[in-house]
């Protein structure tokens, strides 16, 4: 299919349109348009009522970054498609998509972190920090816990009781939460630590009846 440049002032957005996208995307779309030079074409069709314009179909965005950007022309490719076909369209366009296995996607990452700077590379690619960093380190080596480090690792504990026991614990736990967070405490206490807090309490009481008795 041919691609023809056609002026964005004649590139109207679909009334129907539902695909949205953050300014944070829309920058990183612009960032990458300006650096490579290259994006995919615009798919558009012919508009139903004015003659001499084109109606969006996909590529909405790409419209507006090439705005900002001062481009007078877009890349497009012309679809001859009924009203009930954009609609279709619309809806299924923007939908329809693979889905990254994350082992080979973090091997590309791992390969372009070879070439670009991680700074470079948040830049130009819709993965935050925290996302890009866990998938780059799928493919590492895992590093296996020495004998003495395994007695710090977390333990689980499993303990049934009844429904009304299940809600007595849990208003425990949600008033020292409240305590816990009253005293200015900036990381947020995970539910093993107030169990330990609460039992800590109830042994600092203990005690203190057993020095009571002795003294």
């Amino acid at each position: 299919m041919d691609i023809v440049q056609i002026g964005l002032e004649k590139l109207m957005a679909h009334r129907a349109n539902a695909n949205v996208m953050s300014r944070e995307f829309m920058d990183k779309l612009r960032r990458h348009i300006e650096g490579h030079g290259y994006y995919e074409p615009l798919v558009v069709r012919k508009h139903p009522q004015k003659e001499g314009y084109f109606e969006l179909i996909n590529g909405h965005h790409r419209k507006l970054v090439l705005e900002e950007m001062g481009r007078s022309f877009a890349d497009c490719v012309v679809w001859e498609v009924s009203d009930e076909q954009a609609l279709m369209l619309l809806a299924s366009i923007n939908r329809l998509s693979g889905q990254d296995d994350p082992y080979r996607r973090a091997a590309l990452l791992e390969e372009l972190s070879d070439r670009y700077h991680e700074k470079e590379l948040l830049k130009g690619l819709p993965d935050a920090r925290k996302q890009l960093q866990k998938l780059l380190a799928l493919n590492k080596p895992v590093s296996l816990a020495s004998p003495a480090v395994l007695s710090d690792l977390p333990c689980g504990m499993t303990f049934f009781v009844s429904e009304e026991q299940k809600a007595t614990i849990e208003k425990a736990l949600k008033q020292a939460r409240r305590q816990v967070g009253s005293s200015g405490s900036q990381d947020k206490p995970t539910r093993g630590d107030l169990l330990v807090t609460i039992a800590n309490i109830y042994l600092m009481g203990d005690e203190q009846d057993v020095n009571e008795e002795t003294a």
